[in-house]
């Protein structure tokens, strides 16, 4: 898929990371402020990646704080805990893991420049510079990963499209912290919806809006073709389910008309990814409440078809950045 060499380009420069092709670690983990998942991956031998097991495990309130500006870690000794439970369940021995985090953890902007230096930090400061009235701390503070395309096809300004991500540095030295402490290190480090995008088909006319209500906080993000236009994630925590939802509503209603009008994009398709499902009519009441139609978004069958009984469930309900990071290895 063509978002693979996006998410190389992100992961490439984000965090830890430094190697070059994109090839899924064996063991992934997802961490939330209500649960943490792992999953073994099993079989690659036909070039499809299947899970072998999936772990999940709920994490207590007062664990995890997803702020962008930090402290992210309230209560490292539970974590790791509960991490080394799933390391533990999901098996494979190999030191580095892939790590899903909160998309509050990180912002995401995206950006056009008319030129960008060649020196990878010299563009992220460049970058950061522009990111900073969206940073809830100094962009020297910042670790920056951003992924560059040309301006959209038939465009004459020559313009840099530019996504960038930004997560405060002691915010990754705290995840850091935790992995080291269950003698593991991190080789792939994504906000979870980003990994969901793969899992978009292509659409060659008009742009799609995916809706991500995970762990109290909800994502909106819009893609044209293989490009991210917009990106907002909006904290919900403390809300009752009834109100979440219609802040998720409501929010979605602004993407909507704020797309069609300052992006003059005409979004065709709706998807909503709701982890774990809030309750069964949410796909149908947020098509209602924006008069569009809205597809739920799940993960692909076919990368959980080694997984039975409860493991099978828990990867229908949770699983879809899983399946989103296996499609994009192909």
């Amino acid at each position: 898929m063509e978002w693979k060499g996006q998410l190389k380009a992100l992961r490439n420069r984000f965090l830890w990371t430094r190697t070059a092709a994109f090839t899924l670690p064996g063991v992934l983990f997802e961490v939330q402020p209500d649960f943490v998942m792992g999953a073994r991956l099993a079989n690659r031998a036909n070039g499809r990646g299947q899970f072998g097991s999936l772990t999940l495990r709920p994490l207590d309130p007062g664990i995890l704080a997803p702020s962008p500006g930090g402290p992210a870690i309230l209560n490292g000794s539970l974590l790791g805990k509960a991490l080394d439970e799933i390391a533990l369940a999901a098996g494979n021995g190999q030191a580095r893991v892939g790590v899903l985090v909160p998309d509050g953890f990180a912002r995401v902007g995206v950006f056009s420049f008319e030129t960008l230096p060649a020196n990878h930090r010299e563009a992220a400061t460049l970058i950061g510079w522009r990111m900073r009235e969206n940073l809830p701390f100094a962009p020297e503070e910042a670790r920056i990963s951003y992924q560059t395309s040309p301006a959209k096809a038939g465009s004459s300004d020559g313009q840099i499209e530019v996504v960038a991500l930004a997560i405060r540095s002691s915010v990754a030295v705290e995840l850091e912290h935790v992995f080291e402490g269950i003698n593991r290190s991190s080789s792939l480090v994504l906000p979870a919806t980003i990994a969901l995008l793969p899992l978009l088909p292509r659409e060659e006319q008009g742009g799609q809006l995916l809706v991500h209500a995970c762990a109290s906080a909800t994502t909106l993000a819009v893609v044209e073709g293989q490009r991210l236009r917009f990106w907002r994630t909006r904290d919900l925590a403390g809300l009752p389910i009834e109100e979440m939802f219609g802040q998720t509503a409501a929010e979605a209603a602004r993407v909507v008309a704020s797309t069609e009008d300052r992006l003059k994009l005409r979004l065709v398709r709706t998807w909503l990814c709701a982890r774990p499902p809030a309750t069964e009519s949410w796909v149908e009441d947020l098509s209602q409440a924006l008069g569009r139609d809205v597809e739920a978004l799940e993960p692909a069958p076919e990368a959980g078809g080694l997984l039975t009984g409860e493991d099978r469930s828990l990867f229908r309900r949770y699983g879809a950045p899983l399946a989103g990071l296996v499609a994009n290895e192909h």
